[in-house]
């Protein structure tokens, strides 16, 4: 069992050091004093990700709008569209009598 001596000397301790669990870093703290300065179109951005959908205006603030999905265009004729359905009707057949015989044949739980 733990004494309370041990417990209170924990507690006191802990306090000394100062626990900053629930408080600001000091890092976050300097990044929000920056200013913001605006880049202008003259300036080149070497960095090679890019955002898109989102810019900021000049008074600082974000602008997000969609971006429409690129169109896929289905290059398959019909015939090899049918040859697929044939395939996949064919493989359900095979599996429905599969499970059909599989399942006549199981043993009767009666019996046991």
């Amino acid at each position: 069992m733990v004494h309370f001596a041990t417990v209170a000397a924990i507690a006191v301790v802990g306090a000394m050091t100062g626990a900053e669990a629930f408080t600001a870093s000091p890092l976050a703290i300097k990044s929000q004093s920056k200013t913001f300065l605006p880049r202008y179109m003259a300036e080149e951005d070497n960095s090679p990700t890019v955002e898109r959908g989102v810019s900021i205006d000049q008074d600082g603030k974000s602008n997000v709008w969609a971006i429409e999905p690129k169109m896929e265009v289905d290059t398959k004729s019909a015939e090899e569209k049918g040859s697929s359905a044939l395939l996949a009707a064919g493989g359900f057949a095979a599996f429905a009598v599969a499970a059909g015989v599989i399942l006549t044949n199981l043993p009767d739980p009666d019996q046991f």
